[in-house]
């Protein structure tokens, strides 16, 4: 079976070091420092989830988003993650089309569990 890729973006090195070190186990994953590089990447590879910071210079993960799902008209699984405290952000996350929120600093376990489940469903539904 082939490995589900995802790509991680996020505007801090660090964050998209450790994300990758939690998924790459299970997952192929590519990382992205911007919502610019994110978009060019997701048109190159086509990846099965977008794991995202939302809050980044130049382009948020919401803009990004919207980018992306007017390009290919489709849902696209992605994942939001933020240090965002507020219940608006996270409200206007799912809301926007993401399939699951989480909150920054990342708990290994909390991602696995979250990245896992999503991509159980999505082959369940291929």
């Amino acid at each position: 079976m082939d490995r589900k890729k995802i790509l991680i973006v996020d505007d801090e090195e660090l964050t998209l070091m450790l994300t990758e070190n939690i998924l790459s186990q299970r997952y192929d994953t590519q990382r992205a420092l911007s919502g610019q590089e994110a978009i060019d990447l997701y048109e190159q590879s086509k990846p099965d989830m977008i794991l995202s910071d939302l809050m980044m210079p130049n382009m948020n993960g919401f803009e990004m988003l919207k980018i992306l799902q007017e390009r290919h008209g489709k849902k696209i699984p992605i994942i939001f993650m933020t240090a965002h405290e507020s219940e608006e952000v996270e409200l206007q996350s799912l809301t926007s089309g993401a399939v699951d929120f989480i909150r920054k600093p990342l708990k290994a376990d909390v991602l696995l569990k979250s990245v896992n489940s999503i991509m159980d469903r999505l082959s369940g539904i291929a």
